[in-house]
């Protein structure tokens, strides 16, 4: 015998993330305002010899996507709209792209 099928759906649970999205933002971005925080501070040797673009990305380009990281964490806790959650995760993977580029050079 088959159980009764109902007519009207029940609500779907709301997945743990969702409930839990204000404390996810808020502790990533005290985890990558450490992190931007670490970054300023430690520089790698080769930007020592370079000058230029290849210094100012070498010098704050890893740091600058650790800042747009916290800028993701903050839009995630505050919910800020998707555009702008994503325009700040583009800049973060653009700044460290650039950061690796002047390290490869």
């Amino acid at each position: 015998m088959t159980p009764p099928t109902s007519s009207a759906t029940a609500p779907s649970p709301v997945p743990w993330r969702a409930r839990h999205r204000r404390a996810l933002g808020l502790v990533g971005a005290v985890l990558a305002a450490g992190m931007t925080v670490l970054w300023t501070v430690v520089v790698p040797d080769k930007a020592d010899a370079a000058s230029g673009l290849q210094y100012a990305l070498l010098r704050w380009g890893h740091a600058a996507s650790w800042a747009c990281l916290t800028g993701v964490g903050l839009a995630v806790a505050t919910g800020a709209p998707r555009g702008v959650r994503e325009m700040l995760a583009w800049g973060a993977l653009a700044s460290y792209g650039g950061f690796l580029l002047a390290l490869a050079l």
